[in-house]
């Protein structure tokens, strides 16, 4: 029998740490992702199932809060849900949980159905009428409202979108556009920032060879906000836009 609530233990491999010895915030979402596609096939609603209709899952939005991160080679468990659809989205929140049970992280997520061969989205309510929904605590915070498209940035770096960022569907991975993100700053500013939270909305499907100029923007207000986006040639078409919380830099235990 399917499972409302999914539970999945990880462990903080060698690839996925940071120059500090702790998680980077792409491995976190990576895990995520894992997560939720595993939870997906449980519920009848995976990659293969969907596959077989012609349609396929893309990450639309999502939002992580990190309290902490985890060091390398420890262990820490994902546990997620879907959380009902609202318009086109199919909405799963998630918790970040270390062996204690004690909680360092939690986000929501947004997911769209494509037509495979329009790549337009379907209405997700026919593919998840099926599904039971959990008694299980909201987590706080809200998606659903497009980000205001950001003005005044500032170019960080040019990104070639290279094989190892493509993912089954043979675009940009999601967690890649995180680490794209990251390394648009350098060893200096990692030094003393963490990220400690993410909005990000992916706009458009990013290909193998595409040229893709990453812009930034720290808001007057507060240094610790900062919105960063990605635009792709020459048209300058938006691909990928994050608003992001930086914070003081963990000490890995």
């Amino acid at each position: 029998m399917s499972r409302s609530v999914w539970t999945e233990s990880f462990r903080v491999r060698t690839s996925e740490a940071d120059m500090f010895g702790l998680a980077r915030l792409d491995a976190l979402f990576g895990c995520f992702q894992e997560a939720a596609g595993h939870h997906a096939r449980d519920l009848g609603v995976g990659r293969e199932h969907l596959d077989a209709q012609g349609c396929f899952w893309v990450l639309s939005r999502c939002w992580m809060r990190v309290r902490r991160y985890p060091a390398w080679g420890r262990e820490f468990v994902v546990r997620t849900w879907p959380q009902g659809v609202r318009r086109l989205f199919a909405l799963r929140h998630f918790r970040l949980l270390d062996p204690g049970g004690e909680e360092f992280g939690s986000g929501i997520s947004a997911w769209v159905i494509l037509d495979a061969a329009k790549h337009r989205p379907v209405r997700p309510g026919p593919f998840l009428e099926h599904m039971v929904l959990p008694d299980e605590l909201d987590v706080e915070g809200d998606i659903l409202e497009k980000q205001d498209v950001a003005q005044e940035t500032r170019k960080l770096r040019p990104v070639t979108v290279p094989y190892s960022d493509l993912d089954v569907n043979r675009h940009v991975n999601n967690a890649a556009y995180v680490r794209w993100i990251l390394d648009s700053f350098g060893q200096e500013h990692h030094e003393r920032r963490q990220v400690r939270s993410i909005r990000i909305d992916y706009l458009a499907e990013t290909l193998l060879g595409d040229a893709v100029s990453i812009h930034g923007r720290t808001e007057k207000s507060n240094a610790d906000r900062m919105v960063v986006l990605g635009r792709r040639g020459a048209e300058e078409q938006q691909v990928f836009q994050a608003e992001l919380t930086w914070g003081e830099r963990d000490e890995a235990d």
